[in-house]
């Protein structure tokens, strides 16, 4: 049986991936993977619970890979579009995407407790984004504390931005969970925005917010960022595998005992 990429990662680690799969690759396109690696934020995370529409979800992913996020977490308890089972799917279109999946962590989850035990020892700050007070898609949930402005939101050193439904919004459990909410101003007569373009906005603000506080445009330490780069280099060959085993032969390296890879990746 083949093994996966994720397992080839932590059977030959960082290091040995990039020696012996990069020479495989265009200079340039392994340049771009690091431009990108060194730009990630691994302690920006959005979260988006009861998705209604895939085609919405697919483009939040490819969203919050383009703005460097490494973290995406879909809570689905609720059906989705065209009759398709809330659980256990992100259905998402991988024609949406362009296999933005593939360069980050997307998880998922089919219970709010699951969630709420996953994020628990993240220590993130959690900010709810919820409609303007006028609208209706606040009805059903209440709140602590007044939503703020997006501007006037204080942004800690870890967060995750959570967005709900497209037309109820976040439950009260998302709201109680938070530790701040916020909305964004609408100036216009248009008192909605599509999810997407919520989120790209949300995440811009505070990404940037982060970035500038950073003094550099990623947060990843010097290890992850060469995980991340070999993940990259292992998604962007055909048959890794079999380029292994072709490489460590004729280097006259022996082929490793294969080391279970963890759920997380990388």
């Amino acid at each position: 049986m083949s093994l996966s990429r994720n397992t080839l990662l932590h059977t030959f680690g960082a290091e040995a991936i990039l020696e012996l799969l990069s020479p495989f690759l265009q200079d340039d396109r392994v340049r771009r993977f690091e431009a990108a690696v060194e730009a990630r934020l691994e302690n920006v995370w959005l979260v988006v619970e009861n998705l209604y529409d895939p085609h919405n979800g697919a483009a939040l992913v490819r969203t919050a890979e383009a703005l460097g996020l490494l973290n995406v977490v879909f809570i689905q308890t609720a059906p989705v579009k065209d009759g398709l089972p809330g659980k256990g799917g992100r259905h998402l279109s991988h024609k949406i995407t362009i296999g933005a999946e593939r360069w980050m962590s997307v998880r998922e989850f089919d219970a709010f407790e699951k969630a709420r035990e996953f994020f628990a020892p993240l220590g993130l700050t959690h900010l709810a984004a919820v409609a303007p007070q006028t609208d209706i898609g606040n009805d059903h949930v209440s709140f602590r504390r007044a939503p703020v402005p997006l501007e006037s939101l204080e942004v800690p050193a870890a967060c995750a931005l959570w967005f709900g439904n497209e037309r109820l919004g976040l439950s009260q459990e998302a709201v109680d969970l938070a530790d701040a909410s916020f909305t964004i101003p609408m100036w216009g007569l248009t008192q909605s925005l599509n999810l997407s373009v919520s989120a790209g906005i949300a995440l811009t603000s505070i990404c940037g917010r982060v970035r500038q506080r950073l003094g550099r445009s990623g947060d990843l330490s010097p290890e992850a960022r060469r995980r991340w780069l070999a993940r990259y280099v292992l998604e962007s060959v055909d048959r890794p595998e079999s380029l292994l085993r072709e490489t460590t032969s004729r280097l006259g390296r022996p082929w490793p005992e294969p080391v279970s890879a963890p759920v997380e990746r990388p």
